[in-house]
């Protein structure tokens, strides 16, 4: 898989102190923050992010990040990618184009779902990244997958592709940290997704094993830090650990519910 690059704004002056010719800049980035309907996205992002590189699952960066006018708010800075040196399909637009599923369409896919026929070609093109990340999101409890994601599909399976946005998944699948936690709890959520009956079984059961194997010590120090962010506190923080704990048991059975 091709390195992921991410686009440079501008670059401001070189950097007084360096001894290797390196220069201050600014980064494209998306911000995101806390708030009514989402109070707990930005540790979710956090922690989505930090799980999924661990992981090897494929998706754009992101960092904690504050602002000089607002010290007290901590943010999450989505890296924009470069995208400019390649021909990236975009899942995240919206697919006017109504068209029908093709003929050979595997049965209990979604149906009317935007992009249709790219995404059965994504998931021939993209099998394994596919599956990886169809797992990833039944294990974080992200039902918001349907079109957070963009790839190249004119270069065979040596292009690029990338998931985005993790706002809606862990203590941000729903309104409120205590209703999320609730709908963890539950193990036929999510409920749907839009890889269903198109990932490939044996590169699925390559990451259910990279999960239920992963040390605990790993998913506390991605899940549970020292300080309560945003609205989140240390408290929700190891509930979301416990509830990540518990879903590994019962993953493998949901992603055969999806074959």
């Amino acid at each position: 898989m091709p390195i992921l690059s991410y686009k440079i704004l501008e670059k401001i002056k070189p950097n007084e102190i360096s001894t290797t010719g390196a220069e201050e800049g600014v980064l494209s980035i998306l911000i995101k923050t806390d708030n009514e309907h989402y109070k707990a996205q930005v540790y979710s992002e956090l922690v989505a992010n930090r799980l999924a590189m661990f992981l090897g699952i494929p998706v754009a960066l992101g960092v904690p990040a504050k602002h000089s006018e607002t010290k007290d708010r901590l943010s999450f800075a989505s890296l924009i990618a470069f995208e400019e040196d390649s021909e990236i399909y975009d899942f995240t637009h919206i697919d006017y184009r109504s068209l029908e599923p093709p003929r050979n369409a595997p049965k209990g896919i979604l149906q009317g779902m935007d992009h249709l026929r790219e995404v059965i070609k994504l998931t021939k093109l993209y099998p394994l990244e596919i599956a990886f990340l169809t797992v990833f999101d039944f294990w974080v409890g992200n039902e918001d997958r349907s079109y957070n994601f963009k790839a190249e599909l004119s270069k065979g399976n040596r292009g690029i592709i990338f998931a985005l946005d993790h706002g809606s998944s862990l203590l941000a699948c729903q309104s409120t940290i205590d209703k999320s936690l609730e709908q963890l709890e539950q193990q036929d959520y999510p409920r749907f997704h839009p890889f269903q009956k198109l990932i490939h079984p044996l590169y699925a059961g390559e990451m259910i094993e990279r999960i239920t194997s992963m040390p605990d010590w790993a998913i506390e120090s991605a899940t549970v830090f020292d300080e309560t962010i945003g609205n989140v506190t240390p408290m929700d923080q190891y509930a979301l650990f416990e509830a990540l704990r518990v879903r590994r048991k019962y993953l493998r059975q949901q992603i055969q519910n999806i074959m």
